[in-house]
């Protein structure tokens, strides 16, 4: 390799790994502002939600266990947007896949009779199995139809993101200028559709998970 190349690349390499790409994201907000308003609105209640819920838990170490659950849900949504908006579409859908366990292990361990709660406490019980679970267990977790929906919605979609499939593979490759690939943070008007789809689905999260929280919140208060 030339040493032309070879610096060429590194200069590339260089500005991913410890610079920033604001034009990146300038370009998601100009198509998805509206959207991102809606979704912070959306999360700033849930966060209310979840911190009422934690001034309440006083030294019961089981509750401080679904506070944590709850909260890392909204820590973990609301920075998976940023890297999607960032250009970061594979980091931000493996992500969520976090968030919808979060919120599925945190509604299980809220329902007494259920020995969930134990058995994660334990390190005995597989987290990967809590979406599962939730749509087994649903008419005894105080969670809508609706929630229940956009969250088996939300479980589906992103599980395209935790392996490799034509999905992200088709994230390196442009489909608005033929033969280019990209390295990094990246926005593709050719992709426009998917983008929407992506925002739209964290946006209907957003939307319910106050209703999560309230679920959990219903469920402790039976304890």
């Amino acid at each position: 390799m030339a040493e032309t190349d070879y610096s060429e690349v590194l200069a590339i390499i260089s500005a991913e790994v410890i610079g920033d790409s604001p034009e990146v994201r300038q370009n998601y907000l100009k198509h998805f502002s509206n959207q991102t308003d809606k979704f912070i609105n959306a999360m700033s209640k849930a966060y209310i939600g979840w911190r009422e819920f934690d001034s309440n838990i006083g030294s019961d170490i089981k509750k401080a266990h679904i506070s944590a659950l709850i909260y890392s849900a909204i820590n973990n949504h609301i920075i998976s947007l940023k890297l999607f908006l960032s250009g970061y579409t594979i980091a931000a859908g493996n992500l969520q896949r976090q968030v919808i366990e979060s919120i599925a292990l945190a509604l299980l361990c809220s329902e007494a009779n259920l020995d969930i709660l134990d058995r994660y406490m334990d390190s005995k019980y597989s987290t990967n199995k809590a979406v599962r679970d939730v749509l087994r267990h649903y008419n005894k977790l105080n969670i809508s139809k609706n929630a229940l929906q956009v969250l088996e919605r939300s479980r589906d979609f992103y599980d395209e993101y935790s392996h490799p499939t034509q999905l992200t593979l088709a994230n390196l490759i442009s489909f608005s200028e033929s033969g280019k690939l990209y390295l990094g943070a990246t926005f593709d008007e050719g992709k426009l559709e998917q983008y929407a789809k992506e925002v739209n689905g964290r946006i209907s999260l957003a939307m319910v998970f106050d209703n999560f929280i309230d679920g959990v919140r219903a469920n402790v208060k039976k304890w």
